[in-house]
């Protein structure tokens, strides 16, 4: 038994079991359901299959302060990971709590955003329909304590046609203490809207954050969620970020998760393809350094016909820095004419930095065309070796190599303005550190 462990018990049945009794009674039930599957089976160990690769035990003898109300700075707003023209709609969660004026907004046009505490008081009925109604699939012990555990997170519902438009959250930790900080997400797009998703996860420098994300994403028939998700935290906290999505037929699913920073980061995302032309894009990109751990877990269950699904990850490892990519494609009986593609590339720049890529499918149809590769290199020592010839030196070239490898994923980004900024982060992660180098060779447009 953990540390951890049996401090999340013993505060979840002591102080915190009084502050949700006035809470709706279904959000109550879940509650109580995840806190028994939780104090059953515990944090996940190496002997379950998709841990086996990810030691958390380490990570569970510290003492974290669940973050209920308290926030140490509300003024600490300014979406700084990401310095964009991107005209959108911002909103933002310190330490899993909305931050703002409005904790709950009904537009115009019927989209309804803020707060999913606020909207579970507002519109209950609404929240209810679709509230874990995904995540009550899992089966992680990480879902069980958000589950539980969870303050606060976004709420969106998008009716019917909604033309698209451009929505920006801030979500950082920002605690005065070494901090437990639980967020529960839920996003609706009903039929013909389109939604494009803009999110950077954030920290202090200062203090150690356990930080758990569960996301609900229902897409809708012909609807479009384009997410884009930039993780830079410090290198003495853990975040856990799990989302679940439905895609009903004609619907359409990007993600391009950009990961930065952080002792600990872990993405796995779940896809359920429930109706024919469907299109789900799955992009990503790692560098790690030092003795960072970055995982990504994705799976993609075809269950009706004639949809696409797509899953390119790449990731350049430094120094002790290791990687774990599990995906999976998951194609039944009735999903013929399937078109399924996963790839997973890594470059190791030492021979201590690890990476363990398991690409897997499963086929249950035979009108499909589906395909799965992993690639684990060094850098190219012949080109190396002709761009030091046209005078550059060889840390410069190795630099512009790199930055050749990772652009296919930042080319997958549909909004011109995000395309600079992002390559401005990913110059400067490859440089060494997310900071201004003047003398850097792949130069920066943000000072």
């Amino acid at each position: 038994m953990s540390k951890l462990y049996k401090h999340i018990t013993e505060f979840f049945e002591g102080n915190f079991i009084d502050k949700i009794k006035d809470e709706a009674d279904f959000v109550r039930k879940i509650r109580l359901n995840n806190f028994e599957k939780f104090k059953s089976k515990g944090f996940p160990s190496l002997k379950d299959e998709k841990w086996r690769k990810t030691n958390l035990s380490k990570y569970t003898q510290q003492y974290f302060h669940p973050v209920l109300n308290t926030i140490t700075n509300k003024n600490n707003t300014k979406n700084a990971c990401l310095d964009s023209d991107l005209e959108s709609i911002n909103i933002n969660f310190i330490n899993g709590h909305f931050i703002g004026e409005k904790p709950i907004q009904k537009f115009d046009n019927g989209v309804v955003l803020g707060s999913i505490k606020s909207a579970l008081a507002v519109y209950p009925e609404l929240v209810e329909k679709y509230f874990d109604k995904l995540t009550s699939q899992s089966t992680n012990p990480i879902d069980f304590l958000n589950g539980f555990l969870f303050t606060d997170g976004l709420f969106l519902y998008v009716p019917e046609n909604v033309p698209e438009f451009n929505l920006q959250i801030s979500q950082k930790l920002d605690a005065a203490v070494d901090a437990l900080v639980n967020t529960r997400n839920l996003i609706i797009l009903e039929e013909n809207s389109k939604v494009n998703f803009i999110q950077c996860d954030e920290s202090n420098e200062h203090r150690s954050h356990f930080a758990t994300f569960s996301t609900e994403v229902f897409i809708g028939k012909k609807a479009e969620l384009n997410w884009y998700k930039y993780q830079n935290i410090n290198n003495i906290s853990y975040l856990f970020s799990n989302m679940f999505s439905e895609v009903e037929a004609g619907g359409k699913l990007l993600t391009n998760f950009i990961e930065l920073n952080g002792k600990l980061l872990r993405n796995e995302q779940f896809t359920d393809i429930i109706g024919s032309d469907v299109e789900v894009n799955h992009y990503g990109l790692y560098l790690a350094d030092k003795t960072q751990q970055f995982d990504n877990v994705i799976f993609i269950s075809h269950s009706s016909e004639g949809s696409y699904s797509n899953q390119k990850f790449k990731g350049i490892l430094d120094d002790s820095a290791k990687s774990f990519f599990n995906g999976q494609i998951l194609v039944k009986k009735d999903a013929q004419q399937t078109n399924a593609y996963q790839k997973n590339d890594s470059i190791l720049l030492t021979d201590k930095a690890r990476i363990n890529s398991q690409p897997f499918l499963e086929i249950y149809a035979d009108d499909v065309s589906c395909s799965h590769g992993s690639t684990t290199g060094q850098i190219d020592t012949d080109a190396l070796f002709y761009i030091i010839q046209r005078g550059i030196s060889k840390r410069d070239a190795q630099l512009l190599q790199l930055y050749a490898f990772v652009g296919e994923i930042i080319e997958a980004i549909k909004i011109p303005e995000l395309i600079e900024p992002t390559k401005d982060l990913v110059k400067k992660r490859l440089n060494g550190e997310l900071d201004v180098c003047e003398e850097c060779i792949l130069q920066c447009a943000i000072k």
